[in-house]
């Protein structure tokens, strides 16, 4: 548990380092938004300067804290450090993401959604090393695919969100210029479908049942399309996409379709023991 552990707190570390810098990089924009302008930096609360310093010293202490990740795991035909690099990874793409490909319609999405999918692949990667006999900690390609499309959803359901918000003034974001509500209520669907789709495959593809030793969790499936449902009701009906985490938390019906999978995944599994 401990690299597994280890590996945590080094990307929490990593994604606050890039929040850091993506505020002060967008921190004249933010200041003509109506909610973003409250942030410490856009405010002026957090100065410049200090923001910078923290941001070197978070970056050096998350790469810091992974190098002392176990170093005899392989990472596809190479001996290499797997911690350390796939941390990297995450970094340098979110670096690109602030300089360059935040302003590039798609590319914005597509690279928060690989953010994601990085921190989800690694895990099992670095666990690898210390895991019991027996245990299997592959991940299956579905519900990879899944992760990069629902985090997809979400990229997109904030753009949405903050487009609604804005209403096309383009609110401090200056991507929001290059996108059209079309096109993403458009993109929107493509992902939910996709999203929904590879969870359903998912749960009763052969590597799963053989793995939790039932098809039951296919039951967990209308939670899914309901909270997918609640999400985009809530998008479209009441403005609350640009928060992602305040409507998957913050929200009755959004807590029932959450609540509701864990139950339900916990009784299958508990049932197939």
């Amino acid at each position: 548990m401990l690299p597994v552990a280890l590996l945590f707190a080094a990307f929490c570390l990593a994604a606050s380092c890039i929040y850091l810098v993506n505020d002060l990089a967008d921190r004249e924009e933010d200041r003509k938004h109506p909610v973003k302008r409250l942030r410490p930096i856009a405010a002026g609360t957090l100065s410049v300067g200090a923001a910078k310093v923290a941001a070197v010293v978070i970056a050096v202490a998350a790469l810091a804290l992974v190098w002392f990740l176990p170093t005899d795991v392989r990472l596809t035909r190479f001996e290499l450090r797997p911690g350390p690099l796939l941390l990297a990874a995450y970094l340098a793409l979110n670096l690109l993401y602030t300089s360059v490909l935040k302003r590039v319609a798609i590319a914005d999405v597509t690279c928060v959604a690989l953010g994601f999918l990085i921190r989800v692949v690694s895990g099992p990667m670095v666990a690898e090393s210390d895991k019991r006999p027996g245990v299997s900690l592959d991940v299956s390609s579905w519900l990879i695919l899944c992760t990069f499309f629902g985090a997809l959803f979400l990229a997109l359901a904030k753009r949405r969100g903050e487009l609604l918000v804005t209403q096309g003034s383009g609110g401090g974001r200056s991507v929001l210029d290059q996108y059209s509500p079309q096109a993403l209520d458009t993109l929107l669907g493509m992902a939910g479908a996709a999203t929904l789709l590879c969870y359903s495959i998912y749960t009763v593809s052969p590597e799963t049942v053989a793995k939790f030793g039932s098809d039951h969790l296919l039951y967990t499936i209308p939670f899914v399309f309901f909270g997918m449902g609640r999400y985009l009701l809530l998008l479209y009906k009441r403005q609350r996409g640009e928060d992602p985490a305040a409507v998957l938390f913050g929200d009755r019906g959004m807590q029932v379709a959450i609540g509701g999978w864990i139950a339900t995944s916990a009784l299958v599994l508990a049932m197939a023991r």
